[in-house]
């Protein structure tokens, strides 16, 4: 009996050892499996922190913009982020601030960190036509940090694997679309930008040329960069400290290297002078029509006043963009344009922030919703009233004269000899003699890249080898003229025999008798300021004998007009 319970006693302590020892390897199995998952789970949400567009909101955008619309497309335009400041971005068109702002500096300083402050920021800003407003509007800094001048946006991208932190700046739709207002003695004020105006003298060129130039010198030693960032930006914390020193710099002097055996350029395009823009090259580039680095041809396009953009049926200086399912150009009346849907106009604009701005087709999607905003503010905005004196003896003249030879590809205004409102805009396009490069640079290879991307659910593309006849809202404040800005005054371009082959641009006072650019031949035969004025940023030379600037063309248009028709549409064209 005892052996047996023995033996029983055994045999139950071994099922409890068998069974407790399962226990313990079911435990340890579960704190495995449980330990593996975490660590996929940590994997995982490591990739998806390190893969995933989060963009940084803009730090001049209030976190609360309203419920009123239009109130919040005003705070978008001027400050709006669009979702374009990321990771992504910095390898394509963002910068980070506290570098450029401090490259800059350094740049003005001839390389003395010591000599670094955030008045030679703005100062080299203000040399290639970016505005300071006084006030609010511009985006600030505490504690004497450099401000970023209207149209540069900031914003803090941040990560927590990596742990980094960069403030990022890219441009937003007012650095191009806020331009200066005049005085009554045709003075620039650029500390008062309005809305809606075309910047006429900020210069993406120069600017890439001087952001170029100045990164180089940074990096040229990057002791003297630190001791300049200790200096100008004091406050900078240590998490961004370290993303600047082990990811952003060593990839920035990367892509400088690039650079440098590519042409030593910073851009595979030039952008022309101040007031232009070469959208179609930019895009080429951001879709892979480059052909070498360098992008062959010009199409550059003067930057427009925003009025009445509700009346164009297509976008872009030769009507590429049309929206889905509509004709391309067609006539359409002031209640047409009042009714037209703004998030038709942003869906298209959004695809804007791929060349400008540097987003893929698939993220610009995500600024419809505050592009809508902005089209609505859009549709409130009328240009600055011209600030000079109007011989209102003339205007009926003038007015007459604009219907009879005007009217047809530039629309019909009603009767007011005040504030005349467009009443219908036939979006007219074709070929008046003009430069046409920007119409070829636009052609099929592109159109059918751009249809096949995801916007081919808001646009069509086409390449229409046609100009788009403008929209003359606000005409007055545009000069120079003509798609490419080769013209210097509407009397210039009533006048094809006198229109000068070279003049300057850039920061100019407005002659309101001619209306335009403020300037006098030379001894040499170039048109420039020949007073004491000041340019507020530094003026270039237009020679229109170079590709992309020729100044001929619309000259038919004018042949029969006389000399007092001449006159008397200028002083017309001032009420618009």
């Amino acid at each position: 009996m005892q052996c047996r319970r023995g033996i029983e006693d055994e045999s139950s302590l071994a099922i409890v050892t068998s069974i407790n020892s399962k226990r313990r390897i079911g435990t340890v199995a579960k704190g495995l499996f449980a330990g593996i998952a975490a660590i996929i789970a940590i994997a995982s949400w490591g990739f998806w922190e390190l893969s995933r567009a989060a963009p940084a909101r803009s730090t001049s955008l209030p976190l609360q913009l309203g419920d009123y619309p239009v109130k919040r497309g005003e705070m978008q335009f001027a400050h709006g982020d669009l979702g374009v400041l990321d990771l992504d971005t910095l390898e394509t068109s963002a910068l980070p601030w506290t570098v450029l702002s401090t490259a800059l500096a350094l740049d003005q300083a001839r390389g003395d960190a010591d000599q670094v402050s955030a008045g030679l920021v703005e100062q080299a800003f203000r040399a290639v036509g970016f505005l300071y407003p006084e006030g609010p509007a511009g985006e600030g800094a505490a504690n004497g940090s450099p401000r970023a001048p209207l149209g540069l946006t900031l914003g803090r991208v941040e990560r927590l694997m990596p742990p980094l932190r960069v403030t990022a700046a890219n441009l937003g739709c007012a650095s191009c679309h806020a331009g200066v207002t005049y005085g009554a003695d045709g003075r620039p004020m650029p500390q008062r930008p309005a809305f809606g105006m075309p910047n006429s003298s900020l210069d993406l060129e120069a600017y890439a040329q001087l952001v170029y130039r100045a990164l180089k010198r940074a990096f040229a030693d990057e002791a003297v960069l630190w001791r300049a960032i200790d200096r100008l930006h004091p406050d900078l914390t240590l998490r961004e400290r370290l993303s600047l020193r082990w990811l952003v710099l060593p990839r920035a002097r990367a892509r400088m290297a690039e650079l440098a055996g590519q042409g030593d350029e910073p851009l595979p395009f030039s952008n022309g002078a101040p007031g232009l823009t070469n959208g179609v090259a930019a895009l080429k580039f951001r879709l892979g029509e480059v052909e070498g680095y360098r992008l062959a041809g010009a199409g550059y396009v003067s930057i427009p006043d925003l009025a009445d953009r509700g009346f164009r049926s297509a976008l872009l200086a030769d009507g590429a963009y049309a929206p889905v399912g509509r004709p391309r150009f067609v006539a359409r009346s002031a209640e047409q344009a009042a009714a037209a849907d703004p998030a038709e106009l942003a869906r298209i604009g959004s695809f804007f922030t791929v060349p400008s701005m540097g987003m893929t087709p698939e993220r610009a999607e995500a600024a419809i919703p505050a592009l809508t905003d902005i089209a609505r503010f859009l549709a409130t905005y009328r240009p600055q009233r011209f600030p000079g004196t109007i011989d209102r003896a003339r205007l009926p003249l003038g007015q007459a004269t604009y219907a009879r030879a005007c009217a047809a590809c530039h629309g019909s205004y009603d009767g007011d000899l005040d504030r005349p409102r467009l009443l219908s805009f036939p979006n007219w396009a074709g070929d008046v003699g003009t430069d046409m490069s920007r119409a070829r640079a636009f052609d099929g290879s592109l159109a059918g890249r751009v249809n096949g991307t995801v916007y081919r659910r808001h646009l069509t593309a086409e390449a229409t080898g046609k100009l788009a006849a403008p929209l003359l809202s606000g005409v007055w404040a545009s000069a120079p003229y003509f798609t490419n800005g080769s013209v210097p005054t509407l009397q210039h371009l009533l006048e094809p025999g006198t229109r000068p082959e070279r003049f300057m641009v850039g920061g100019h006072r407005l002659d309101f008798t001619r209306v335009g650019l403020a300037l006098a031949p030379d001894a040499s035969g170039l048109w420039r300021d020949l007073g004491d004025y000041q340019p507020f940023s530094r003026a270039v030379e237009i020679d229109t004998r170079k590709p992309g600037f020729s100044n001929r063309g619309h000259d038919r248009e004018v042949a029969d007009l006389t000399a007092e028709e001449r006159q008397a549409l200028i002083d017309y064209l001032k009420l618009l």
